[in-house]
């Protein structure tokens, strides 16, 4: 009788007095060979979505857990970046799948590592780009909340670095958290160096992570005069939208302070309730 080897079976064949051997695969090991090259191009395209929505919700979760919190997923680059990585992420990648594989097509697997090393490369800048663009601060400088984000944070940093200045390095501010700070607005006889520094290439204010102190209730009192009052809203033609959020979050317009607010994609008012500080 013939050995069973792990690569097949080997068959011991009688023909007329004769011996010969013969070999025939594993069947699983043929099904195993044959694999994905035996799925069809639907197949091939849906295992592939599937795949991207996965790492595409990898980041999504990200990007709102830790990166773009609360509403500055939406007004400070969080939905702008996703849009992006959506577009080779959902479309280019399965669309290539779509287009390319063929069962049983010569080079297949060339094809499809190409299809997965450009979607990969593409992936990975994308993750890159929006973790550098993540919002790291938000700041009231200049009579307004501004945001920071990381790479302006970075930069500002290594200036201040090159003039002898120690800044404040920000590390993660935890789920769903952002850093708030406040610039403190130039005292008496300040302003000069204030300009002076603007006009010599110094960061922006809500940039200069050196002067940054909490926004808590120790300092909330200095900001609370560029508070805007009701006259400046119907200047703006921003009652309405106040009065929904007013509502939505069960306060009157005596809970709340309002002040303007900037950031990459947006501007408009914020409403800050003093009690919860």
């Amino acid at each position: 009788m013939a050995d069973t080897t792990a690569k097949g079976y080997l068959t011991d064949l009688a023909d007329t007095g004769s011996n010969r051997i013969t070999a025939s695969a594993n069947p699983g090991e043929v099904a195993g060979a044959r694999g994905w090259r035996a799925l069809t191009v639907g197949q091939a395209f849906a295992i592939h979505l599937s795949l991207s929505l996965l790492a595409f919700s990898t980041l999504v979760a990200m990007m709102i857990l830790f990166w773009f919190p609360g509403e500055l997923f939406f007004i400070d680059g969080g939905i702008q970046g996703l849009k992006l990585v959506a577009m080779v992420d959902l479309v280019l990648g399965p669309s290539l799948t779509l287009i390319l594989y063929r069962p049983g097509k010569p080079k297949l697997l060339l094809d499809m590592s190409l299809i997965a090393m450009v979607q990969i490369s593409a992936l990975t800048y994308g993750f890159y780009t929006t973790w550098h663009q993540r919002t790291v601060a938000v700041v009231f400088a200049d009579n307004s909340f501004q945001t920071v984000s990381a790479n302006a944070h970075e930069q500002a940093n290594r200036e201040l670095v090159e003039r002898d200045i120690e800044p404040r390095r920000l590390a993660s501010a935890g789920l769903l958290q952002t850093h708030r700070f406040i610039t403190p607005a130039p005292g008496p006889g300040e302003f000069g160096s204030y300009l002076a520094d603007l006009l010599n290439g110094y960061p922006e204010p809500h940039e200069r992570s050196d002067q940054y102190v909490a926004f808590d209730d120790e300092h909330y009192d200095s900001i609370r005069k560029a508070a805007l009052d009701d006259k400046a809203l119907a200047g703006m033609k921003m009652e309405d939208q106040v009065g929904k959020a007013l509502t939505k979050q069960h306060l009157t317009r005596g809970d709340v302070d309002i002040f303007s607010y900037k950031t990459r994609f947006s501007s408009g008012v914020a409403l800050v309730d003093p009690d919860t500080l």
